[in-house]
């Protein structure tokens, strides 16, 4: 288990605010936020390369907390990789070795062989990093992180600088050395859809403080702010006193008239004729945007705006076009209700 206990970091006129996190070993824990929110320094306070004025860090019950960064049993990998450009890929997996004393351990020669072909490197051990595409100098910086089985590998955006295509393809490795090794992995990315495809846990951060964890589905479908609301992407926030006073739609007001509903914009179904949900309505199309994965739609009934996110066959079928007067709906167990 590693727990942090009301850690705090200074950093000039950037502050982690007293971070408690707990997450299991051998979880894949994501954690998201704006730039500037301290992702990077929480995960370098981790790995003790940021200087910890307050709380705990610790790791499989070691006090972490003073300790050096070679006494952690940390590995972090970050966007940029830093491979050593001298040096031949094989020599880059091992550099870490240098710096063990049982660097001629077995057990070392035989997690190198494993992590080479997990990651399908073989091919490329004799080159230079000059020599590699960006997908073959991320799975090297990952061998390099792993050859000296961590506690806890830390993932700085790993993958922010491939293109889809081969980003897909290492997503799908992390995911299989995650379960093949059991390892635990804090990963920080901007990107919910690599979130989605490999995180058991998510945690938010915002300013220094983390604001918001759990399992992703929760964080995303039962946001506790409209801050994390808006930031994972739930587009329809509107006021409990608002949707039941100006519309036929009545959501059962057990909180404040203040308080926000929000629904996930891909949970707003449309029909061109009435829907058989908890809650629809009548409204007209404002507005169409392609995104090319999937069609939205602007609607609006009664002076208030949603958004709808439908498939490029949906929208054919029901025939959409700006000014239309539309069914939509959305069922009560998708509705969710966030604190003023």
């Amino acid at each position: 288990m590693i727990k942090i206990r009301n850690m705090s970091v200074k950093l000039g006129n950037f502050s982690l605010k007293e971070i408690d996190l707990n997450i299991k070993m051998g979880e894949f824990f994501v954690l998201l936020g704006p730039t500037g929110s301290g992702k990077t320094v929480l995960l370098e306070s981790i790995a003790g390369l940021k200087p910890v004025i307050n709380g705990q860090i610790v790791i499989n019950g070691r006090n972490l907390t003073g300790k050096k960064p070679e006494e952690r049993n940390i590995s972090i990998c970050y966007q940029d990789l830093a491979l050593f450009p001298h040096m031949r890929v094989k020599d880059n997996i091992k550099y870490g070795l240098r710096f063990k004393k049982d660097a001629n351990n077995k057990t070392y020669k035989n997690n190198y062989k494993t992590i080479v072909e997990l990651l399908r490197i073989e091919h490329i051990l004799e080159r230079y990093p000059v020599f590699l595409s960006g997908g073959e100098k991320q799975r090297v910086a990952l061998a390099r992180a792993l050859i000296v089985p961590p506690d806890v590998l830390l993932l700085d955006e790993p993958l922010s600088a491939l293109d889809s295509g081969i980003k897909e393809k290492i997503e799908d490795e992390l995911a299989n050395l995650h379960k093949t090794l059991g390892i635990t992995v804090i990963m920080v990315t901007h990107d919910f859809r690599e979130a989605y495809h490999l995180a058991s846990q998510v945690g938010i951060i915002r300013d220094g403080s983390i604001i918001q964890t759990g399992p992703i589905e929760d964080v995303f479908n039962k946001p506790n702010s409209v801050f994390v609301a808006e930031f994972v992407g739930m587009k329809n926030l509107v006021k409990m006193g608002e949707l039941n006073n100006k519309s036929s739609i009545k959501i059962p007001d057990k909180n404040s008239i203040h308080d926000y509903i929000g629904i996930r914009p891909e949970n707003i179904i449309l029909g061109n004729t009435q829907l058989s949900a908890d809650y629809y309505s009548s409204a007209g199309i404002s507005n169409i945007k392609n995104n090319g994965v999937f069609i939205r739609v602007d609607i609006e009934f009664n002076g208030i705006k949603l958004v709808s996110y439908v498939t490029k066959n949906r929208y054919s079928e029901l025939k959409l076009h700006k000014g239309k007067e539309i069914y939509f709906g959305f069922n009560s167990n998708e509705v969710c209700i966030i604190p003023n």
